[in-house]
């Protein structure tokens, strides 16, 4: 599935996205005004209104297991495997 961006509103978003990484490297806070803040948002609505297919990952119970995840692996409860073999033998799944 393809999106299409109203062309204004990309350059707004590419712009502030250049902006963003230069202030970034330089340690600097940048602001977002309130016209950018309706581009960032409209930019946003238009995308993720032609992904339905991917409406599930953005739902409450998917973003927790993924902040759970990401909270795992910060902490460093989890696993590596050099196959996929050996995690399916660490799991006990039968084959």
């Amino acid at each position: 599935m393809s999106t299409v961006i109203e062309r204004p509103i990309l350059d707004k978003v590419q712009s502030f996205a250049r902006r963003a990484r230069l202030a970034s490297a330089a340690r600097e806070t940048l602001e977002i005004t309130p016209d950018m803040a309706g581009a960032l948002a409209d930019y946003l609505r238009e995308t993720l209104a032609t992904a339905e297919d991917q409406a599930w990952f953005w739902t409450e119970e998917w973003q927790a297991g993924e902040r759970e995840a990401e909270a795992d692996l910060a902490a460093g409860r989890h696993e590596s495997f050099d196959t996929m073999e050996d995690l399916i033998d660490d799991l006990s799944w039968p084959r």
